[in-house]
């Protein structure tokens, strides 16, 4: 009983011997490994274009693997195939083979009948509304020449500018794209004046008018579009010299993010200060005026005021205790914006009762189907922060036919005007509310004007807030207050089917890698899966056996 062991190992190690000795054994083994250096081969190629030459080494020496094991012992490779395990081997093969023609057939089927879900929750991989509305419209057919220098190493931006012409391409027939390495060809990039790159260079095919952009984003493409194609932007002036938020490189209290929202929207956006240019120009669609804190003089009153008489449209963002003659402006169409600001005890933002908050569900938002407005049907939740109230001067019913007030955004009845701003609180002393923080002024003429005089003018339109912080780059991503800003331009320029709830822009995140962990994702992810998972089939494989 004690030589059973001794036995048992002798009898594995001359079978393990004649196996050794065996050509059979090595023609199976050069077999597997040439089956694995096919696969790690091409896995390679795949996966790295700088390995390529690497990969075609390793997809010679599997060959030659195979062909060793043919020669080796071609009588042992065809029992393998015949045999029991080569049927099963064999059948494998053809499932393999079948799933990937099957994976290939529905590729294909896919690739000629695009259908793209964005799953994301902002919708942030699907162009606009407004994008794909212009990109219907296109009557001249449009290329887009991108002149990016090629590079070893991958480039984020191209890939970004790639995905996001080819998104273009995809939604109109009137749309392509082409890449041109301004390096390698110096008469195209000459040819369209590309002096520096990466740029975008987009021209219309039929008049050969040209547009140049060195930023790549939605809006950007969409303006290059226009401009080639000689569609006319309507443009909004937004008023500055005044301590008006205006663009301020990101600062809490600019209008930088307002700024691009509209010009997402196709809006050129023009600064317009009226102390150098003495009037506001006639093509402007809107005029913005966005917290002002020091006073107009003469002339620019009297320019406004002529601006609004010829039918003009404004945005008005007037924080409580605005200067004198802005408020003379609103008074001429009875109404003013009071010194105090709101204090709401219900409605609020974090327990903060001066930062009033403006709810769908608690009524305070009047949409179309009672104001005749659509400023607000998309709206469920905004804020404004340090608001005042817009107050009247003439009672509703005692306004001229001329002129109309409607009230699209209101306080609580739980608000009140605060006194002491340090110490929030509810007295008797105070003014309760609700109070009316928006709304939409439509007149022809002014308040002491008789209707016969002016019936026959363009009636002009103003949006008005009682505050500007809610448009400002702090809290303009906030609730709603992107979208209810947005839909009041959108309004204002009669650009109806514009007004929406649009999709919220998330930061860029980007995974900083070293080429040592690159490396690593690329060899981890990309070679060592499929690698590991042939070793452990081949290992089983000889268990088995």
């Amino acid at each position: 009983m004690s030589l059973q062991p001794d036995q048992t190992e002798e009898s594995y190690l001359g079978i393990l011997l004649s196996s050794v000795k065996s050509p059979g054994f090595w023609s199976i083994v050069s077999g597997g490994g040439g089956i694995a250096a096919l696969v790690i081969g091409g896995a390679i190629n795949l996966a790295f274009d700088s390995l390529s030459s690497l990969s075609l080494v390793v997809l010679l020496v599997g060959a030659i693997l195979i062909f060793l094991a043919i020669v080796l012992s071609p009588r042992a490779i065809a029992i393998f195939l015949v045999g029991r395990r080569g049927r099963y081997g064999t059948n494998v093969a053809i499932m393999t083979i079948a799933f990937f023609v099957i994976l290939l057939v529905v590729n294909f089927l896919v690739y000629q009948n695009p259908t793209r879900i964005d799953t994301t929750a902002t919708r942030i991989f699907t162009l606009s509304p407004q994008t794909i509305r212009i990109l219907d419209e296109m009557s001249s057919p449009v290329v887009a020449n991108a002149f990016f220098v090629e590079t070893a190493t991958a480039d984020v931006s191209k890939q970004q500018a790639e995905d996001l012409l080819n998104e273009f391409q995809r939604r109109s027939d009137n749309f392509s794209y082409r890449f041109i390495d301004p390096e390698l060809n110096r008469t195209q990039a000459l040819k369209y004046d590309v002096r520096t790159y990466p740029t975008i260079v987009f021209e219309d095919v039929n008049s050969g008018k040209l547009q140049g952009i060195v930023r790549f984003t939605e809006q950007e493409f969409v303006t290059g579009i226009l401009v080639a194609s000689d569609v006319e932007q309507k443009k909004v002036r937004v008023l500055i010299g005044h301590g008006e938020s205006s663009q301020t490189d990101m600062a809490d209290t600019g209008l930088d993010l307002a700024i691009e929202g509209m010009q997402r929207d196709n809006y050129r956006v023009l600064p317009l200060n009226l102390k150098q240019d003495g009037k506001i120009p006639e093509d402007t669609a809107l005029l913005v005026i966005a917290g002002p804190d020091k006073d107009i003089n003469d002339s620019e009153f009297d320019a406004i005021a002529k601006y609004v008489v010829s039918g003009g449209r404004i945005l008005a963002l007037f924080d409580p205790g605005v200067p004198e003659g802005f408020n003379v402006i609103l008074a001429t169409y009875g109404l003013a914006i009071g010194s105090e600001p709101i204090a709401d005890a219900v409605s609020n933002v974090g327990g903060e009762m001066l930062t009033p908050m403006l709810q769908k569900a608690n009524g305070q938002l009047f949409n179309k189907a009672t104001s005749g407005i659509g400023i607000t049907d998309e709206i469920s939740v905004s804020f404004f922060p340090e608001v005042g109230a817009i107050n009247a001067l003439v009672h509703k019913d005692d306004l001229p036919a001329h002129i109309k007030f409607t009230e699209i955004g209101i306080t609580t009845p739980a608000s009140w005007l605060e006194t002491d701003s340090d110490s929030p609180g509810y007295s008797n002393e105070e003014i309760p509310g609700p109070f009316v923080v928006a709304g939409v002024l439509e007149t022809q003429g002014l308040i002491s004007e008789a209707p016969s005089l002016v019936s026959s003018r363009k009636a002009a339109k103003m949006v008005i807030f009682s505050d500007s912080d809610f448009a400002t780059n702090k809290y303009f991503h906030s609730s709603d207050n992107s979208d209810l800003f947005l839909n009041s331009v959108n309004w204002l320029a009669d650009d109806y089917e514009l007004i929406s709830i649009r999709p919220k822009l998330v930061p860029y995140r980007e995974l900083v890698v070293n080429s040592r962990e690159r490396d690593f994702i690329k060899w981890s992810s990309w070679v060592l899966p499929p690698a590991l998972a042939i070793i452990l089939g081949i290992f089983v494989w000889w268990r088995r056996r």
